[in-house]
């Protein structure tokens, strides 16, 4: 009966695999429907970095002024009173002469707050508050400022990406990839501040020593109503960025009903997508395309239940089963298409993590491999198997195994005819020390009561 069941639930194991058929294509397929514009696109869930939509993502590229991204969390990292006046110096205007900057209109000598200053580098994408902020900082140290910078990257571990200054003016030396900005933009939302000043739209400058309040916008047309092509309702906050090298570049959080995305888009074009006479920005296009898929056809269910059997593996020494099952460590949740249900999910053991066999006794809830959750046939997470019951060791089990593993190999083989051999040589010495008795015994002769009496 035992056998039985053991080929039963293996051929249930089999039959489930052979009929775990997709209900819709890969992200892969959806992505290349789209017709994106953009050289490296990404988008990845906020909530559990998983990937959703990536090409070139850890391509090396300019990143305009996503850079001041950057700039922003080395200020927030080392001010502690966002309310302080800097003054604006003469030379952090100068140097941006014949450069083709973005300029939030600050001037010389003008006294503003660092919040306010944080508000013109976000919003307004101005490079000479990028120069103010990295001196105020540093210490009027260009090159510290700018190990700053680096010095987060290396930190979050964004290897692909190197800063040279803080603004994003195109240089040899100043790169970034997708995948890296994902990275920064998530570590930057960490900062209650930046997370206030990314998300909106307008904002007044207060009156300085040289300027009355003046209302600025953001250059994140997805967050604009007024842009109809570009607008998202999803979109909470973002940096532009654009230069002759870098393109049109964008990175972007978006939120619904729980749900949140970082989408990055990066060296992207300018072009009339729908005939209308009009250029397009087609970094906006793409993140807005993107969110607004994601937002209508993904939903976070569990792709593994800690009460499902996935698979299972021979058990040595156990006390009454041949075979101990395999259940997830965890319940796991993951992004999948919407309507997916667990026949479109696929959880397989990773073949040089499974064991050939275990030994009793094991407990439950004991890690014995690992698996992988396949949607689609694409790998779109790993987890551990553990043992779903407790085993234990049957004494006669194990015996009855030791000695059969014993007759089995030839050392034990070797020292069974050694022992033999052995038994029998005793035996024939024996045998032949008996015979040897017995004869000495047949020599004497045998005297009477008569005999003896003679001899008187």
């Amino acid at each position: 009966m035992k056998r039985f069941l053991s080929i039963f639930f293996t051929a249930v194991l089999l039959l489930s695999a052979v009929f775990c058929v997709p209900a819709v294509a890969s992200y892969d397929e959806v992505m290349e429907s789209m017709k994106l514009h953009s050289d490296c696109v990404l988008l990845v869930s906020a909530d559990n970095s998983e990937v959703i939509f990536a090409k070139n993502e850890g391509k090396q590229t300019s990143p305009a002024s996503l850079t001041k991204v950057i700039t922003a969390m080395v200020v927030l990292e080392n001010c502690e009173n966002l309310n302080q006046l800097v003054t604006v110096s003469e030379s952090a205007i100068k140097e941006l002469d014949g450069t083709g900057s973005s300029l939030g209109g600050l001037q010389a000598g003008e006294q503003v707050s660092v919040y306010d200053l944080l508000c013109n580098l976000l919003m307004q994408s101005a490079n000479e508050a990028a120069t103010t902020l990295a001196d105020f900082i540093s210490g009027n140290d260009r090159d510290k400022f700018i190990s700053m910078m680096n010095e987060v990257a290396e930190r979050l571990g964004c290897k692909n990406s190197h800063f040279v200054n803080p603004h994003g003016l195109d240089d040899d030396d100043q790169y970034v990839t997708a995948e890296d900005m994902a990275k920064f933009v998530a570590h930057a939302m960490t900062f209650p501040v930046f997370e206030e000043i990314f998300g909106r739209v307008t904002y007044t400058l207060n009156a300085t020593n040289l300027q009355e309040e003046r209302i600025i916008r953001n250059t994140n047309n997805m967050m604009n109503s007024a842009y109809k092509d570009y607008y998202c309702k999803y979109v909470k906050g973002g940096k532009t960025g654009s230069t002759s090298i870098a393109g049109r570049c964008v990175v972007a959080v978006a939120s619904n009903d729980g749900y949140n995305y970082i989408g990055v888009a990066l060296n992207s074009t300018m072009s009339d997508v729908d005939g209308d006479g009009v250029n397009e920005n087609g970094a906006f296009l793409d993140c807005k395309e993107m969110f607004d898929w994601a937002f209508k056809n993904i939903e976070l269910v569990a792709i593994s239940d800690t009460t499902k059997i996935v698979g299972q593996v021979p058990v040595k020494y156990a006390k009454t089963t041949d075979y101990l099952t395999l259940s997830p460590a965890e319940t796991v949740y993951s992004l999948v298409p919407v309507g997916t249900d667990s026949g479109s999910l696929l959880v397989e053991p990773v073949e040089d993590t499974l064991p050939e066999f275990v030994k009793a006794p094991i407990k439950k809830g004991e890690k014995i491999c690992k698996a992988k959750v396949l949607y689609a046939g694409r790998v779109i997470k790993e987890i551990d198997l553990v043992a779903s019951m407790d085993v234990e060791m049957g004494i006669f089990s194990f015996l009855g195994t030791l000695a059969k593993n014993l007759a089995s190999s030839w050392p034990f083989r070797i020292v069974a005819i050694l022992v033999i051999a052995a038994l029998i040589i005793l035996l024939f010495m024996r045998r032949k020390k008996n015979r040897a008795k017995a004869a000495e015994k047949s020599n004497y002769r045998v005297l009477n009561y008569n005999d003896f009496m003679r001899l008187r």
